[in-house]
């Protein structure tokens, strides 16, 4: 038997994902709670709980703030964090103190079916927006790549083609500018780069 538990303050949608639960011949829901502190009350001395998912923004004391609690009386709970809060600050501090798992609350409850038996093959839990906060966190940007990336199409194309050696006039006459329309680009180019001069801006062009 999968043992469940929801902290959900939501009446609608709480009772919403009780129903998927208790329609499933091998799960039930052990212990459904309106607040942290209800769960914390009512929560039996013992009990197997599988999975627990708990509502972020919680009247009184919130989805995150129970954490600790829940992870050192029930250490071998997954606990998966409910929210609408599309919050990289909230998810770094969720998985912190121990949650398994943050899913935005955009997913219908009878996607919830799908959802636990993901957890219940060993499985991860982030939605898919969130996830990329995840990666992002620990592989921020490089900020060159950064300065680069706010280069226009054309500002690309005239620094390719000095960075080729070409001149301002050559380069004017490929893209089908001016003289002035390049020295107009290699300006905003410096000032975009934080550069001073065309080596030093080939050079982050290129990664150096």
């Amino acid at each position: 038997m999968i043992n469940i538990a929801l902290i959900e303050d939501d009446p609608v949608y709480r009772t919403e994902l009780e129903k998927v639960i208790l329609f499933q011949p091998n799960w039930q829901c052990v212990l459904s709670s309106s607040s942290a502190e209800y769960f914390r009350e009512n929560l039996p001395a013992r009990i197997r709980i599988n999975i627990v998912f708990i509502d972020i923004d919680l009247p009184g004391e919130s989805g995150i703030d129970i954490l600790p609690f829940i992870t050192t009386r029930l250490p071998n709970t997954e606990i998966i964090m409910l929210t609408r809060l599309e919050s990289p600050d909230l998810l770094l501090k969720s998985l912190n103190r121990g949650a398994r798992g943050y899913l935005l609350k955009n997913f219908s409850p009878h996607q919830l079916m799908e959802h636990i038996k993901i957890i219940l093959d060993g499985g991860a839990l982030i939605s898919p927006l969130m996830a990329r906060h995840l990666v992002q966190y620990f592989n921020p940007p490089n900020r060159d790549e950064q300065k680069i990336s706010i280069m226009s199409p054309k500002e690309t194309q005239v620094l390719r083609l000095l960075s080729d050696g070409n001149t301002y006039e050559e380069t004017a006459n490929i893209v089908g500018i001016t003289h002035n329309g390049v020295r107009f680009h290699v300006k905003n180019i410096y000032s975009k780069l934080n550069v001073n001069n065309r080596d030093d801006a080939v050079k982050v062009w290129k990664g150096e």
